[in-house]
């Protein structure tokens, strides 16, 4: 799936998963929410790799939810995959400085 293309042109809604795998894939939303959602405070822990690998795994989870018919209830990855791209922006800030002579 292309990464350019806006997340809502992409998330196109599945046909409804039953409950259960929806609700279980809900809380692992949920989690991955939570680990990473001061990703800016943090920032200067992680490499760009590690920031990448995170971006990564924010898009499968949304897409494994459009997948399985609950794409309107992944909002938080939206506002997760927004501030991993700050923090991306932040950490290469960060490095242009370190490379900076002084």
């Amino acid at each position: 799936m292309d990464r350019t293309t806006s997340r809502a042109d992409r998330c196109d809604m599945g046909s409804p998963a039953p409950k259960r795998d929806r609700m279980a894939l809900l809380a692992e939303i949920a989690a991955f929410v939570r680990e990473h959602a001061d990703i800016l405070a943090r920032y200067h822990l992680h490499t760009m790799d590690d920031l990448n690998r995170i971006e990564q795994e924010c898009w499968r989870l949304h897409d494994e939810a459009c997948n399985r018919g609950a794409c309107g209830t992944a909002g938080e990855l939206v506002e997760l995959e927004y501030l991993i791209g700050r923090a991306k922006e932040m950490r290469a800030r960060m490095g242009e400085g370190e490379r900076s002579p002084t």
